[in-house]
């Protein structure tokens, strides 16, 4: 075996029993004995690898692949290619976005580029398509039938029965798109505003341990910035409007001016790729794969959910509005800068709810054993420390087992925020799960209040990295996509394994996991304070009792967003104006309006991962509270029903349609009641 087999086989390593990981880059980059500088010579040997490989596939005369077993084999061959190229891709995306090195992250996003133009490549190549439709394979092997079908489609969805010049065409393009969507998330990444507060009335409403983490610069004056642990709790708890204000305008304008033309390039070329291939526009090209299946039913969903949402936003935005007339008599509407105060004043005004009476029982260590805790219980699992170089001290590492010790994959949570790093919360899919192959790999990219690992004399956690309860949630949200990879990364084929499901189902099963931060017998287990004290059930009821309050609003800003993303992508980009479309689509959905002087789609980082698809997250919404409703009724703690969900559900990953997946679990297709009543609860 060559001693640089891949840029991440130090994970594939500890998991096949072939492979020595004593030798291995991924390890060395980690434990920082491999400078920037000797990336890229290391990246172009494992390109040209790669590069050899793809020649000897393509090669195989497609009249040698008949009968089922060479047939298999040669599905073997090309899915064993995709497992390597998939391999390196991601650990160059993971390093991009994460590795404290800012040299080593520029050179890891030069990585990525060259191994995109190889996947390119390799998508175009006719002698593999001419193969993959030459292959006869037995009609009982569902799985490998599938696997070849969703090959095939995704082959000619990329352009390789196009006449050459058009092919030409589609790989330049499919280069700089891939190029350009790197330069979009990296202006977003790099560019961390903030405003200077010099007065300590300014401060006024905000909690201490919040104020005492606050940087200073040399004048003494507190910086509030943009990223995430610093710009939500701002928003939420400052009383003065003016700095709200203030930090606001500097977050909608991340990215800005930079992004502008980088989005536009985006949206343009995605548009020639389209119809090159011969879709009416991208958003037709994206939704083509999806559950929704096209831009016209797109549209009509979010339609009827923004008109659902209508009624329940009105009595939302009324009561936000009375809220601020009770400080500013004359105000005739709420801002965009408000909203999440007023939300917090309304809770607490009508609900006897504060948000934050309720982060001391949140600190970032607690949440963390808790969520391990509660999950391992629901679904029968384990989940140990795995011990591994990580890239950053503060990461930890994790191996997620059955209760019999057999290992299901490996995970990694990178929480905190710091310079350079991604600034949302994701997971990071490290290594898609092959049966007989390879074990899965995640990772957790989060920016959380940091933690201080030293305990008190009581054993609990005594850092000050206290979350917000919708932090919490977030972890948990995220935490079910790696379950779903997990779990669902054992099917025999690296396009059927994981996360593998349509596009706009994969949200369902995170959007399920959430719910368990609202159930008090959940959170009482690990939602406990520096003193020892369990959070009081009392404490509980009131935020469930408030839990509803601006979900109307909240829905209606989310149709923005989809309309949004899918507007962009369906209108002919020479007269697309992304300012003018932008606030003609939230003057139309969103009960905000727009702030003036703001570029929300320089920042809006789903434009280029979820293009068209944003509204997935609320169809995805859909279906998971129709999943959730089982629990509902049956026990949120109720084993076997988990192990059902899990085993119908989850453990399939992409071996099954989606809408089959949620049908087998319900026993039927999936509706809107539940959704339409959890909207309309009061």
């Amino acid at each position: 075996m060559p001693r640089y087999r891949s840029i991440l086989l130090i994970l594939s390593c500890h998991l096949l029993m072939s492979c020595n990981t004593n030798n291995n880059l991924l390890t060395t980059i980690l434990d920082r004995y491999i400078e920037a500088t000797d990336l890229p010579p290391l990246c172009e040997q494992d390109e040209q690898r790669l590069k050899e490989q793809f020649a000897i596939l393509e090669a195989i005369p497609a009249s040698s692949q008949t009968g089922h077993a060479a047939s298999l084999d040669f599905l073997n061959q090309l899915d064993d290619f995709y497992i390597e190229l998939g391999n390196s891709y991601s650990a160059m995306q993971l390093l991009s976005n994460v590795h404290p090195n800012s040299t080593l992250r520029s050179a890891a996003s030069d990585c990525q580029k060259k191994l995109s133009k190889l996947n390119t490549d390799v998508s175009l190549s006719s002698a593999i398509y001419r193969q993959l439709n030459t292959i006869t394979l037995e009609t009982d092997d569902k799985n490998a039938l599938r696997y070849q079908k969703k090959l095939l489609r995704s082959y000619v969805r990329s352009g390789v029965s196009q006449p050459a010049e058009a092919r030409k065409i589609i790989r330049q393009l499919q280069n700089e798109i891939a190029e350009l969507g790197q330069l979009f998330s990296k202006n977003i990444r790099d560019d961390v505003r903030h405003i200077t507060i010099q007065s300590t009335d300014d401060l006024k409403g905000l909690p201490q341990d919040y104020i005492d983490k606050l940087d200073r610069n040399e004048q003494g004056q507190w910086l509030i910035t943009t990223d995430y642990p610093s710009v939500f709790p701002f928003l939420r708890y400052a009383h003065s409007d003016q700095y709200r204000h203030a930090i606001y305008l500097q977050f909608l304008n991340r990215g800005y001016p930079a992004n502008k033309t980088v989005l536009q390039d985006i949206i343009t070329k995605r548009h020639q790729l389209a119809t090159t291939l011969g879709y009416k526009s991208y958003a037709a090209y994206a939704t083509e794969t999806a559950m929704i299946e096209n831009p016209e039913n797109a549209a009509e969903f979010i339609n009827k959910v923004n008109l659902l949402a209508t009624p329940r936003a009105e009595r939302d935005y009324a009561q936000l509005l009375d809220q601020l007339q009770q400080t500013q008599a004359n105000a005739l509407s709420v801002g965009n800068w408000q909203k999440s105060f007023l939300e917090q004043q309304v809770k607490k005004q009508h609900y006897q709810f504060d948000s934050k009476a309720i982060r001391q029982y949140f600190p970032y260590q607690q949440v963390k054993n808790g969520v391990f805790d509660l999950v391992g219980e629901l679904f029968e699992l384990k989940i140990v420390d795995w011990q591994t170089p990580v890239w950053d001290s503060s990461v930890t590492a994790h191996q997620l087992q059955t209760q019999e010790g057999e290992s299901l994959g490996y995970f990694y949570l990178d929480m905190h925020p710091r310079e350079g790093k991604y600034k949302h919360a994701a997971h990071f899919g490290i290594q898609t799960g092959v049966a007989n192959k390879q074990l899965p790999i995640s990772a957790l990219i989060c920016n959380f209040p940091g933690a201080d690992q030293s305990v008190n004399e009581a054993g609990l956690a005594n850092d000050l990295g206290l979350m917000e309860h919708s932090q919490v949630e977030t972890f948990l949200h995220e935490f079910g996509h790696l379950l779903h990879s997990l779990i669902g990364g054992h099917q025999p084929w690296s396009g059927l394994s994981g996360i593998a499901t349509e596009r706009d189902f994969v949200e369902a099963p995170s959007q399920l996991l959430e719910q368990w931060v609202w159930d008090y017998d959940s959170l009482q287990r690990f939602a406990i304070n520096a003193n020892g004290k369990a959070i009081p059930k009392s404490l509980v009821a009131k935020m469930v009792a408030a839990r509803d309050f601006g979900v109307g609003t909240h829905i209606r800003n989310q149709m923005f967003y989809a309309a949004l993303s899918l507007n962009y992508y369906s209108i002919e980009p020479e007269s697309l104006d992304l300012k003018q479309i932008l606030i003609k689509l939230q003057n139309q959905y969103s009960p905000f309006d727009y702030m003036e002087d703001t570029h929300f789609f320089a920042n809006f980082g789903h434009l280029f991962g979820y293009s068209a698809r944003y509204y997935t997250y609320m169809w995805s919404e859909v279906i998971a509270a129709d999943l959730f409703s089982e629990f509902e009724q049956q026990g949120l703690m109720n084993k076997t029903l988990a192990k059902r969900y899990r085993d119908q559900v989850l453990t399939p990953g992409g071996s099954q349609d989606a809408a089959k997946l949620v049908e087998n679990f319900l026993g039927r297709p999936f509706n809107y009641q539940a959704f339409n009543e959890q909207l309309n609860a009061e």
